[in-house]
């Protein structure tokens, strides 16, 4: 039989967009032949639906439109249920079972969705999930920390300094004064976006002072990184499949020379923007030396392994030509387009691609079922009722 295989996506997320592309081509690509796909769609004010108007790109242009021909649903949060439910329209009307999901598959990009907090409604639904779990979702999101842990374990990255937003807005000329230890140029990113949103780059103070106000209003944590003018981005995939952890071709998306990728970049400069990150201009491979390879697929290896993540990751390095270092730029634990161009390079489809995350998920999901989740203990038993009720008492 068949399994309900949900694809949530959409979300209260500036990345909203790039999500609905990202979660159709999963849903066009999936093995029909062994999943039934149920698209669940997030709005931006954070309403739930399904139906199957949400599998066609065309459909979202005309928004209003599109929810009134879908249902809007609520889940059950009740461990080991997964169903759906119709949204109640009344004060006395039961909600009626739309579907039951049998794997939740997340395809969320950025904030309420990337960062673990869906991952935590799953887990609580104690239903399986395809990706990385709450922890590693919410470190990974962190550019700040996964900088530090990456310190932490022999993994180069670029020198940076971190400051809170409204730090940086009460003290701005002391904190200007610790920026410029990096020594200008410099790139100012959100502590906990992607997509290239709200990224900027500094040569000098007022550009710096402009860059940080674009960042915060994205993000209340601000990083600010040494920028590499000889800089060429490399970047590899990581899986963790029933077979273990493998790693992807690199690439190496191309870019005109002492320019940032954009928004732009990644996502309408190609013909059809439902390409999302699969239409961005690259080489595959990369064209970098055998050595320089095994390099940065030995630290993208590490890096997943370490920090605990699942399903399908992207990271980003940045080489110095100037110096031959390279440096560990980021990690995405749901990358735009699930990243499945590595994966294609390798002789792997998309399907594949997509069937091997959903089996892990299955796997993991098993595995952590095994473990107690309740400890037999006598210890209300033992407590004197009358005494505590009156201690409770005079604190209501």
């Amino acid at each position: 039989m068949k399994k309900n295989i949900g694809v949530f996506f959409g979300g209260r997320s500036v990345e909203h967009e790039i999500s609905i592309i990202s979660a159709l081509q999963v849903i066009k690509a999936i093995d029909k032949d062994k999943y039934d796909v149920v698209p669940v769609y997030i709005t931006k004010d954070g309403c739930w639906y399904t139906g199957n108007w949400l599998k066609f790109i065309d459909n979202y242009r005309n928004y209003k439109l599109l929810l009134k021909r879908c249902r809007k649903i609520t889940p059950s949060l009740d461990a080991h249920d997964g169903t759906l439910f119709a949204y109640p329209r009344g004060l006395w009307k039961r909600s009626r079972a739309v579907v039951k999901i049998d794997v939740a598959f997340p395809v969320f990009h950025g904030a309420h969705g990337e960062d673990g907090c869906f991952q935590g409604v799953f887990e609580i639904m104690n239903l399986p999930y395809v990706g990385s779990d709450v922890l590693s979702s919410a470190v990974c999101m962190s550019k700040v920390f996964t900088k530090e842990i990456s310190k932490a374990i022999g993994i180069p990255v670029l020198d940076y300094y971190s400051v809170d937003a409204n730090r940086w807005f009460s003290d701005r000329e002391n904190q200007i004064k610790q920026v410029s230890r990096l020594a200008f140029p410099v790139i100012v990113k959100p502590g906990n976006l992607g997509s290239s949103i709200g990224v900027g780059k500094a040569a000098n103070v007022q550009e710096l002072e402009n860059a940080m106000e674009l960042a915060a209003v994205y993000s209340n944590t601000l990083l600010v990184e040494k920028c590499i003018t000889a800089i060429r981005e490399i970047n590899c995939s990581v899986v963790e499949t029933v077979r273990g952890v493998e790693v992807s071709e690199c690439e190496e998306p191309v870019i005109t020379p002492g320019k940032l990728l954009s928004f732009d970049d990644k996502y309408l400069s190609s013909a059809s923007p439902v390409e999302g990150m699969a239409g961005t201009n690259r080489k595959i491979p990369a064209g970098i030396p055998d050595a320089l390879k095994k390099e940065i697929q030995e630290y993208a290896v590490k890096i997943f392994r370490y920090l605990g993540c699942s399903g399908v990751a992207r990271i980003d390095f940045i080489l110095d030509t100037a110096t031959g270092k390279v440096y560990l730029n980021e990690i995405n634990t749901m990358p735009g387009s699930l990243a499945f161009y590595l994966w294609e390079a390798t002789g792997k489809t998309f399907a594949t691609l997509l069937s091997e995350i959903i089996e892990q998920s299955v796997k993991r999901f098993a595995q952590n079922n095994k473990l107690k989740k309740s400890f037999d203990t006598n210890v209300l038993w033992s407590i004197n009722g009358n005494k505590l009720n009156n201690k409770l008492s005079g604190k209501l």
